[in-house]
C-alpha cells in the first residue's frame, strides 16, 4: 500500500454575519507547512497534477464509501442523535449525486455556462455496520470528553487523550464531531480537513462542529453543507480560490490543470467571496486548456466556494476525485468490493447492540437523570433495571416507566447503581450492562469543613469524592507515602505519563447556605508537586459550582513555575518541606447554596506527581472554626505578587515560619482600606488569591504587618 499522502486544510464555511476574514487560517496552515516540509510545495503540486490529468469524463461506476462518526461530547447538545447524523449522511450524498433540490439555481448563462459542467460522481456515502473487529455498529462511535469537545483539535483523535481512535482510514472515511473548533481568535470555525496527498495518518479525517452537521436537532439552520465542502478537501479538492502550488497567483492565464484548484472548469477566482452576486468576476484571465474560452464569471456555485448559494461540484473537480479511489491506494481499498463487505455497508439493519447514555453519571441526591436509547438497529421494546429499590431508592418520573426508550429517574439515595437495558425488535435483541453507572453524591456536609483523606482507603469506595479519569491512565488515589497532617493525602501519579492527560478530583456538596451574603468565606488546601524537567508546563485549576455541579467556574489557577519550579528527575515523593497552602478569597455570595461543590482539575504536561492535603472551607471570623494545625505568632517572608499587572486576579505568595492568623489588607496609595481579611497562614509557602476585578484601573498596596509590595491593576 502506497504511503498515505496528506496535507492539512483548515476549511472555514462561514455566513456572512460570523465575518469575512475568518478563511485566512487556511492560508496561515498551509505556511506552516511549506515552511516545515521543505520539498511540501512541488509534491502537492505533482500530486494534484497528476489527479487532474486522468480522463474528463466521469466513469459511472458506484463509490460506495463506509464512514464512521465519532461523536466528542459532554453529555449535552453536542450528543447528537443517530437521527442528526443521518440527516448529515443524506445530504451528502445528494450534493455529491447531485440529487440536491437547489441543483436548478445553478447558472446557465453565456457569461456562466455552469449547469452543463455541474457534475455526478455517483457515490454513496454508507454509515458502517461492523467495525474492525467485523462486530456490528451503526457507524457511529459516542465518547464523552469534556476536556476535548470545547476548543477541539486533532487532540480528540486519540483514545490515549481520552478521545476515539481513528478506524482505520484504508477501509472507513472517519469523522469526528465536537462542539466547538480551536480558532486564533480571527471568528468561528465550522470545520476542517485533511486533504489525501501528504501523510497525516490517523489525523486523516474531518472535524466538525455538530451544530453544522446536518439540518435537524442542534443543526436547525444549517444547510448542511460544511460536511459537503470539507468532504470534497478530504477526497482531494482544493478551494476555488486557491493560489495552487507552483507559484500562481489565484488569477493566473497558465495551464489550469497546473495551478488554482487544478479544475479546468472553475473558473479563476482571486480569493474568497462571501457574496452571491450573479455578476461577480475577480479575475479577467483566461487560463490555457481553459474550459470555456473566455473570461467566465466566477463559479459562486461551488461546494468549494465559501458563498451561501453552494449547489454544484464541476466535472473536472469530481474526475480528480475519481482519480484519487483509483490511484491513492488506501482509497482504492476503501471503496474495493472485499471492504464493502468486510464493512457490511450492503448489509440489511438489524438489532445486534443495545446501549444508553445518562444526561449525567454523577448527581447530588434526589437530582433526575434523562437516560437516552442508542441501540441499534430501531429497537421497539425496552426494559429497564436499575440497581436499588424503585420507591425507596429511585423512581421513576415524567409519566415514564421500566418500558420506556427513554425514561427519567430521580434517585433517592446516595450510592452507586448499576443500570441494565433490554432493548429487543422482531429482528433480535440484546442487554447493555452497566456496572456503577451512576454515582449519587450524600447530603451535604456543613460548615466548618476540613477534608484531610484519613478515612479513607480508596477514593473509588467513598461517596464524598468522585474521581474523573479522561486518559485511562493514572488517576487521583489515596496514598500513605505522604501528608501535611496525618498520614495520608491524595497523590496523582503523573510521573512517566503521557503529556496532555486531565484528570478531576470532585467533592460531594457542601451546605455554604447559612453564610451571609455580608460573610467571607475562604477555601484552602496544600498542595506538593516538582516538575520532571525545567520547561514542563502543568496546570492545577480549581473550580466551584453553585447548583451541585451542573455549572463550574474556575476561580484559581497554577501553572509551570508558579505551581513549582523545582524539578525532580526521578519519580518524587512529596516530604515535609514541600507543601504549599492556597487560600481562595473569591468564592462570591453567588455561590452561598446548600449545592456548592468544588474541583481540582490537573493538566499533565509530562511532568512530576502531584499531591493534595487539608482542604478548609470555613467563614466568619477564622478564630471560631476549627482550621488543622493552627498555633499564634510567625515571622513572614520573600513576599511576592503576581499577576503584575493584574486584570481579573491577584495572587500573593509568601514564606512563613510557623502557623499563624494573618491578616491581609489591600489600600490604595493614600492608604484607604480596599479589602481586608484574615487567612489562617501555614507554615512554609502560602499563596493567596484576591479577586481584583471590580478595582479600578490604578495602583495598590499590599500589607501584611511590616511588609508592603505594589500592584497594578490593568
Amino acid at each position: 500500500m502506497k504511503t498515505l499522502l496528506s496535507t492539512l486544510s483548515f476549511t472555514f464555511v462561514i455566513a456572512a454575519a460570523i465575518g469575512q476574514n475568518n478563511w485566512c487560517k487556511t492560508d496561515q496552515i498551509q505556511q506552516e507547512l511549506l515552511q516545515n516540509n521543505p520539498g511540501f510545495a512541488e509534491h502537492m503540486h505533482k500530486a494534484m497534477s497528476k489527479a487532474a490529468s486522468g480522463n474528463g469524463a466521469l466513469q459511472k461506476a458506484t463509490l460506495y464509501v463506509p464512514v464512521v462518526v465519532h461523536i466528542i461530547h459532554d453529555n449535552g447538545i453536542g450528543n447528537i442523535s443517530a437521527a442528526q447524523v443521518n440527516d448529515a449522511i443524506r445530504v451528502l450524498n445528494e450534493d455529491f449525486n447531485r440529487q440536491n433540490s437547489d441543483a436548478g439555481n445553478t447558472r446557465n448563462t453565456g457569461t456562466a455556462p455552469f449547469s452543463p459542467i455541474a457534475g455526478d460522481l455517483d457515490v454513496k456515502f454508507v454509515l458502517a455496520k461492523k467495525d474492525p473487529q467485523g462486530n456490528c455498529t451503526n457507524g457511529i462511535v459516542r465518547v464523552n470528553a469534556p476536556h476535548l469537545t470545547y476548543n477541539a483539535n486533532d487532540d480528540c483523535k486519540y483514545a490515549a487523550n481520552g478521545g476515539s481512535d481513528q478506524w482505520p482510514m484504508d477501509q472507513y472515511l472517519n469523522l469526528w464531531v465536537i462542539n466547538s473548533i480551536e480558532s486564533d481568535g480571527a471568528g468561528m470555525t465550522l470545520g476542517y480537513a485533511y486533504l489525501p496527498y501528504w501523510p497525516s495518518g490517523t489525523d486523516y479525517g474531518i472535524l466538525m462542529r455538530h451544530d453544522y452537521f446536518g439540518t435537524i436537532e442542534s443543526a436547525v439552520g444549517s444547510d448542511g453543507r460544511t460536511l459537503t465542502h470539507e468532504m470534497g478537501h478530504l477526497l482531494g479538492l482544493q478551494h476555488i480560490f486557491e493560489d495552487g502550488w507552483s507559484g500562481a497567483t489565484g488569477c493566473h492565464a497558465t495551464d489550469c490543470n497546473q495551478n488554482g484548484d487544478y479544475a479546468c472548469d472553475t473558473p479563476p477566482q482571486a480569493e474568497a467571496n462571501w457574496s452571491c452576486s450573479p455578476t461577480w468576476n475577480s479575475c479577467p484571465e483566461v487560463p490555457t486548456n481553459d474550459a470555456f474560452g473566455f473570461d467566465a464569471l466566477d463559479q459562486i456555485e461551488n461546494y468549494m466556494s465559501y458563498n451561501a448559494c453552494q449547489n454544484m461540484f464541476s466535472i473536472d473537480q469530481l474526475n480528480i476525485i475519481q482519480n484519487n479511489f483509483i490511484d491513492i491506494d488506501f482509497m482504492a481499498d476503501m471503496v474495493a468490493a472485499g471492504n464493502v463487505l468486510a464493512t457490511g455497508i450492503n448489509e440489511p439493519a438489524v438489532l445486534c447492540k443495545a446501549d444508553f447514555e445518562a444526561s449525567k453519571q454523577l448527581i447530588c441526591n434526589g437530582e433526575t437523570i434523562q437516560f437516552t436509547d442508542f441501540s441499534y438497529d430501531t429497537p421497539d421494546n425496552w426494559v429497564w433495571t436499575v440497581q436499588g429499590t424503585e420507591g425507596t431508592d429511585w423512581v421513576f418520573v415524567n409519566s415514564t416507566n421500566t418500558n420506556s426508550q427513554n425514561p427519567t429517574i430521580q434517585f433517592l439515595n446516595a450510592g452507586n447503581y448499576t443500570v441494565e437495558l433490554l432493548a429487543s425488535s422482531t429482528s433480535g435483541s440484546d442487554t447493555e450492562l452497566k456496572t456503577n453507572y451512576i454515582k449519587v453524591l450524600p447530603n451535604a456536609s456543613a460548615l466548618p469543613y476540613f477534608e484531610g483523606f484519613e478515612n479513607y482507603i480508596s477514593l473509588n469506595g467513598t461517596n464524598q469524592w468522585a474521581v474523573e479519569n479522561y486518559g485511562a491512565n493514572a488517576q487521583f488515589e489515596i496514598t500513605a507515602t505522604a501528608a501535611h497532617s496525618g498520614s495520608k493525602s491524595v497523590k496523582l501519579a503523573n510521573f512517566n505519563q503521557d503529556a496532555g492527560n486531565y484528570d478531576e478530583l470532585i467533592s460531594a456538596p457542601i451546605d455554604l447556605s447559612t453564610v451571609l451574603s455580608t460573610e467571607n468565606v475562604t477555601l484552602s488546601f496544600r498542595y506538593a508537586y516538582h516538575k520532571r524537567f525545567a520547561d514542563n508546563d502543568e496546570w492545577l485549576k480549581v473550580f466551584i459550582s453553585g447548583n451541585c455541579g451542573e455549572d463550574w467556574a474556575q476561580r484559581k489557577t497554577l501553572h509551570g513555575s508558579q505551581l513549582s519550579a523545582v524539578t525532580s528527575t526521578s519519580a518524587w515523593t512529596a516530604s515535609a518541606g514541600d507543601w504549599v497552602t492556597v487560600h481562595m478569597t473569591n468564592v462570591t455570595p453567588v455561590y452561598f447554596t446548600s449545592s456548592f461543590m468544588m474541583k481540582f482539575k490537573f493538566e499533565s504536561d509530562g511532568g512530576n506527581n502531584f499531591f493534595l492535603d487539608d482542604i478548609n472551607l470555613y467563614n466568619g471570623d477564622p478564630s471560631d472554626n476549627l482550621i488543622v494545625g493552627i498555633i499564634e505568632g510567625s515571622t513572614l517572608e520573600s513576599l511576592s505578587l503576581y499577576p503584575n499587572p493584574a486584570e481579573e486576579e491577584l495572587s500573593i505568595a509568601f514564606d512563613i515560619a510557623t502557623n499563624t492568623r494573618l491578616p491581609i489588607l489591600i489600600t490604595d496609595l493614600l492608604g484607604k482600606s480596599i479589602q481586608s481579611f484574615e487567612i489562617e497562614a501555614a507554615q512554609g509557602k502560602n499563596v493567596v488569591q484576591v479577586n481584583t476585578s471590580a478595582l479600578n484601573s490604578g495602583v495598590y498596596l499590599v500589607r501584611i504587618g511590616e511588609a508592603v509590595k505594589s500592584f497594578i491593576v490593568k
